[in-house]
């Protein structure tokens, strides 16, 4: 009976080795923070062909790619920000790239997921486990905000107006960078993504958290 229990202990421990987790998951890699945008520079995505699970890929809404197709009433550029954030955290963890901005935007809007010509946080929670993603709403207390970061959970933030807009805005939380503080992928400024933010500042502006993994 223990060279048996020794056996399956072995097979899952070459499990988390090879794949990150015993769950199948891979671990993210340690965020960083997006190239300094040059002055007058348009947006440049993180390029197809390096998206990869494990890594939380910058997509910017307003990226040539897809910033024209059609969403909510208007196009990426203007309302697809919650759609381009759940690209960002669908490559992230599962590595494919079939959801792009644009594919995610039209999943979005087939789904029932936009209201009032905005995206709905049902998009969070109801849509990515259509995509095989699960999420989990998470108090805004910076303590578990950074203990889901540390887990490999990249999170979604619903925000209102402050740093990152004048109504609401989705950005995501990427990870925690050397300092301490939060790497941010905003998927309408490259600026606000090429450096760290206090978690605390984060929380006085935002209106929810969700927390995903892969299912």
């Amino acid at each position: 009976m223990l060279g048996i229990f020794l056996i399956v202990a072995a097979f899952q421990l070459a499990a988390i080795y090879l794949d990150g987790r015993a769950d199948g998951s891979a671990p993210l890699v340690p965020a960083a923070v997006a190239d300094a945008p040059q002055e007058g520079e348009p947006a440049t995505s993180t390029p197809r062909d390096q998206w990869r699970r494990g890594e939380v890929p910058f997509l910017y809404q307003i990226d040539s790619a897809w910033a024209d197709a059609p969403y909510a009433g208007t196009d990426v550029a203007e309302a697809g920000c919650g759609p381009t954030c759940l690209s960002m955290v669908y490559v992230a963890l599962t590595g494919k790239d079939d959801y792009d901005p644009a594919a995610m935007a039209a999943f979005s809007e087939a789904g029932g997921y936009v209201e009032d010509g905005m995206t709905a946080w049902r998009l969070m929670g109801t849509g990515a486990g259509e995509l095989g993603l699960a999420s989990h709403e998470v108090p805004a207390d910076r303590s578990r905000i950074l203990a889901e970061l540390g887990e490999g959970r990249p999170i979604i933030c619903s925000v209102g107006p402050g740093d990152f807009t004048t109504t609401g805005h989705f950005i995501v939380l990427a990870g925690v960078a050397e300092d301490g503080r939060v790497v941010v992928h905003d998927p309408n400024s490259p600026a606000h993504s090429a450096q760290t933010w206090d978690v605390d500042q984060i929380i006085g502006q935002a209106r929810n958290f969700w927390a995903f993994e892969r299912t």
